[in-house]
């Protein structure tokens, strides 16, 4: 019996997760893409500020689990409690449905009604395949709305970010911090190939403090340890740096090469991540 309704899932999964890929014909329900992106005012009242806690985002979760649960029950062959489990998603769904009234075409019943009667039925086949339509009305609104919402609630922004910077002592944003930053880092390279090896080492010894200070700006918008960007690895090759440049006569092509590599596992990597946001975000806002 669960050989046969893996086998069942596994198709029906084969089957759905091309269609839920997002091409443009298969996204007929949504509106305009454009329009989308100018989030519904309402949508405000359940994100900070305005509560305490991202309450749309909470009551979606809840609706995820209730909405996997049928299938989790299908799956264990537990007919009663896919029929329990169906009656709190619908009831979800609805209240959920009815908190942005500007997206409320993004909840119709047809599909959910359908999902019912099939859940009533108890066939295993059928049922997964309702799940898989109404799985598909979660994309097609995820597809449009998911990655604003999230550059709005979520990401927020960068130019409430600001930095005190040890060199100048000033309180300055974040953009300026960072150029500062890259001025010193590419200034080491600059003066060794220039001969200038004292001004190399300033320019390190700026790059460094500095480089502390970035470390402290990530605490305006993490609240836990960094790992990442600014953690040992990147701390390694800084004191690796140091070193290199504290020598009497200066390996230009070890410093290089230390150099790229903060490039690469510190400032590449952080930009991989947070530039896309904070450039998009400035589109949600």
């Amino acid at each position: 019996m669960m050989r046969t309704l893996t086998l069942v899932v596994i198709g029906i999964l084969l089957t759905v997760t091309p269609a839920l890929n997002g091409t443009a014909a298969q996204i007929q329900r949504v509106p305009d893409q454009q329009a989308a992106t100018a989030l519904p005012a309402s949508l405000d009242s359940f994100y900070p500020p305005s509560t305490d806690r991202p309450v749309y985002l909470m009551d979606m979760l809840k609706l995820d689990t209730l909405f996997s649960g049928i299938a989790a029950d299908v799956m264990e062959g537990d007919h009663q409690g896919a029929k329990s489990t169906f009656r709190q998603f619908r009831s979800q769904y609805v209240d959920v449905g009815k908190m942005v009234p500007e997206w409320r075409e993004y909840y119709p019943m047809e599909p959910v009604e359908k999902l019912g009667a099939e859940v009533s039925s108890g066939e295993p086949g059928r049922i997964m395949a309702a799940i898989s339509e109404v799985g598909r009305l979660c994309h097609e609104c995820h597809f449009v709305s998911m990655v604003p919402v999230q550059q709005k609630y979520h990401w927020g922004t960068f130019t409430e970010v600001r930095v005190d910077d040890p060199l100048s002592r000033e309180e300055v944003d974040f953009s300026l911090f960072k150029k500062y930053l890259s001025t010193n880092l590419a200034g080491i390279s600059i003066n060794l190939r220039q001969g200038q090896t004292e001004n190399a080492r300033r320019q390190f010894a700026g790059f460094e403090a500095r480089f502390q200070a970035l470390k402290g700006s990530c605490l305006n918008c993490h609240d836990q340890e960094n790992r990442y960007f600014v953690d040992g690895v990147v701390e390694d090759l800084l004191g690796r740096l140091g070193s290199a440049l504290g020598d009497q006569k200066v390996n230009t092509e070890a410093v290089e090469s230390l150099i790229q590599g903060i490039g690469r596992e510190s400032c590449s990597k952080c930009h991989l991540v947070h530039v896309p946001a904070a450039l998009a975000g400035v589109k949600y806002q």
